[in-house]
C-alpha cells in the first residue's frame, strides 16, 4: 500500500552546509556529536540507544524554518543504524520523493513510533519483526529527497506515525542517548 505524506526539505542553497557538516568541516553549523573510542559502539542510556554507530554531527532539527519533522544526524554513508528503542517494525518502505528507504518501529512501550529515513537499500529488518534496542535495522544513506548522507530520525506520540499521533522533538532524547546518560 502506498503511503503518502508531506515532507519539506532545505533549499539547495543549504547543500554546502550539509556537506560541510557531513565531512566535519569547520564551517558547519551543526553541533558536534560523540563517538565511542573504537568508533563503532552505540551509545546508550537506561532509556534508549543512540541510533548511529560512529562519528556523527547534528544537522537540522524540528521545524528548521520549513516544517522539518525530525532531527537530521549526519554520518558517513554505510554506517550502521540501530534501533533506538525496542519494538516491532510497523513499516519498511521506500518513497522516492521524500523519505527514501525508511523504517517505522512501534516502541515496546506503545507510547512512541520511531522513524528512520534515507537509509541505504540494505535494510536489515522486515515488517512485523521485533527489534531490540541497539539491534541493526539499516545503514546511513542518502536515498529519496536527500542531499547528503544522514539519518533523519522522528518520534511520534501514540497512536503513532501518520495514525493520529503528534510529532515530538527527538533532539533531547537523541542527545541524552548520545551522551549515554
Amino acid at each position: 500500500m502506498a503511503r503518502f505524506f508531506r515532507l519539506r526539505f532545505a533549499p539547495l542553497a543549504a547543500l554546502p552546509l550539509l556537506v560541510a557538516a557531513a565531512t566535519g568541516s569547520s564551517i558547519a553549523a551543526a553541533s558536534s556529536g560523540g563517538i565511542s573510542p573504537d568508533g563503532s559502539e552505540a551509545r546508550s542510556s537506561a532509556e534508549g540507544v543512540f541510533p548511529i554507530r560512529g562519528r556523527h554531527t547534528y544537522g537540522d532539527g524540528l521545524g528548521a524554518g520549513r516544517g522539518h519533522q525530525g532531527q537530521d544526524v549526519l554520518a558517513k554513508c554505510g554506517k550502521p543504524v540501530v534501533a533506538a528503542r525496542s519494538g516491532r517494525v510497523r513499516v519498511k518502505d521506500y518513497q522516492a520523493s521524500g523519505a527514501g528507504n525508511y523504517v517505522v518501529v512501534k516502541g515496546k512501550d506503545r507510547k512512541h513510533d520511531y522513524v528512520y529515513m534515507h537509509m541505504l537499500r540494505r535494510l536489515a529488518v522486515s515488517e512485523g519483526e521485533r527489534v531490540g534496542a541497539g539491534e541493526l535495522i539499516g545503514y546511513v544513506g542518502s536515498t529519496g529527497r536527500s542531499s547528503a548522507c544522514h539519518l533523519h530520525f522522528e518520534m511520534w506520540s501514540a497512536p503513532g506515525w501518520y495514525r493520529g499521533g503528534d510529532v515530538e522533538n527527538p533532539t533531547p532524547p537523541l542527545k541524552r542517548w548520545d551522551r549515554g546518560s
